[in-house]
């Protein structure tokens, strides 16, 4: 899977050489060149919520991010996943904050038909109770959340800046640059284990390299973002030399030259022993939309550990994996079991790739926009239990009950 930040700014056609002249619509202006010497300022605004409870009679789990700013929404906006403890993947959830304490999560699910919401009140400590209501408008179900320690405790950190390609024009593209990461606070976990975890958050913000010290991951994300703007400056020139864009066009012929970046990271599973989280990549460089990927890694954080799907899958899994990722689709997105997948998808079949990610009770696989379904139907999720598969999960993965049904 190709991540968005390797993808290139030069989303035109465009390849032209850049006059060495200087020019009055040239960005290499002072204040521009020293767009590169601001430090980027962390600030600890994002919120991350490690809930569990129940859903009618049933027991679930919450992994909750509360974002001030995200992506450049105003207000408290909430995203991240629940789950059903005794059986269930992540389900993607995302909300903002209403009148004050009124929480409205919608749930996704099917991308043509209506979702399942969680309403409710939201207390600062991280309560959270209410209503879930079924798509069908009929049944509905009393929830209650609390915050829980059982679980890695993380802390969220916010960073946003920015570029104006011509600050002397009165209206001028901008590229925003915005990070969303997770730190693990201090003194809450063996120091060991929390070294290993902050060494793999920082290899998933800078897509898998290693910044030496994790504390190093400030002056990486800092070198990525002066790499990022000296490449919008060099599209932008080039466009002012093609004559594409200028100081007197109308602002909104602008709107598809303000470029932004952002990453983030995400959680969808959490126990203090096994921990699940995603790094996204969102980018928009002109066009109809922007486009964005995940890349999940599971952490052994007992043994210090990323986990592969060889650690848990036996030999043989894929036949068993891809008839179960079929069932999870119909599930899903609502298709009968006669219905032809590519009704949904793109192709009949589905088969699972290198992007999954671990639960207690089994694996699920993350695809990209276009890569299984249209855009329309953004990132999918789907689960299979160890359970539907238990023939070929390692029984050190599966619960006494299940390795005794399988003898």
């Amino acid at each position: 899977m190709i991540r968005c930040r390797n993808w290139t700014l030069l989303g035109s056609l465009l390849v032209l050489l850049i006059s060495s002249a200087c020019q009055s619509d040239s960005p290499a202006s002072e204040e521009n060149l020293q767009a590169e010497e601001r430090a980027l300022q962390p600030q600890q605004s994002n919120r991350y919520y490690h809930l569990q409870g129940s859903l009618g009679d049933l027991a679930i789990s919450m992994e909750l991010q509360e974002e001030s700013n995200y992506q450049g929404r105003n207000g408290r906006f909430f995203r991240g996943f629940y789950r059903y403890d005794n059986y269930g993947g992540p389900i993607g959830i995302y909300g903002n904050l209403e009148n004050g304490n009124r929480l409205i999560l919608t749930e996704q699910g099917s991308w043509d038909g209506d979702p399942h919401l969680f309403q409710g009140r939201w207390e600062e400590d991280g309560d959270f109770s209410g209503l879930w209501q079924h798509s069908n408008g009929k049944d509905v179900y009393d929830f209650r959340l609390q915050k829980s320690a059982n679980a890695v405790p993380l802390e969220g950190y916010w960073i946003q800046d920015s570029l104006i390609a011509f600050p002397q024009w009165e209206a001028s593209p901008v590229l925003s640059y915005s990070l969303e990461w997770l730190d693990v606070g201090e003194g809450k976990m063996p120091e060991k284990q929390r070294g290993f975890l902050r060494e793999q958050i920082a290899r998933g913000m800078l897509e898998g390299s290693a910044p030496g010290d994790p504390n190093d991951l400030l002056a990486k994300l800092t070198e990525e973002r002066n790499t990022l703007y000296s490449d919008f400056r060099e599209e932008m020139a080039s466009m002012t030399e093609a004559g594409i864009i200028d100081s007197l066009a109308d602002p909104d012929m602008f709107l598809s030259f303000h470029y932004s970046y952002n990453t983030s990271v995400q959680v969808y599973y959490n126990a203090p022993e096994l921990l699940t989280l995603g790094f996204t990549d969102y980018s928009y460089t002109g066009g109809a939309h922007g486009m964005y990927a995940t890349i999940v890694s599971s952490y052994d954080l007992k043994n210090k550990k990323v986990l592969k799907l060889s650690d848990i899958l036996l030999p043989g899994y894929v036949e068993a994996v891809s008839k179960a990722l079929a069932k999870a689709v119909r599930t899903k997105y609502n298709l009968g079991a006669s219905a032809p997948l590519n009704t949904f998808l793109f192709e009949e079949e589905i088969a699972p790739n290198e992007n999954y990610g671990f639960t207690d009770k089994g694996v699920f696989f993350v695809y990209a926009p276009y890569e299984i379904a249209p855009y329309a139907a953004g990132e999918i999720e789907l689960f299979v239990s160890f359970e539907k598969i238990k023939e070929f999960v390692n029984p050190a993965w599966l619960t006494e009950e299940e390795v005794e049904k399988e003898e």
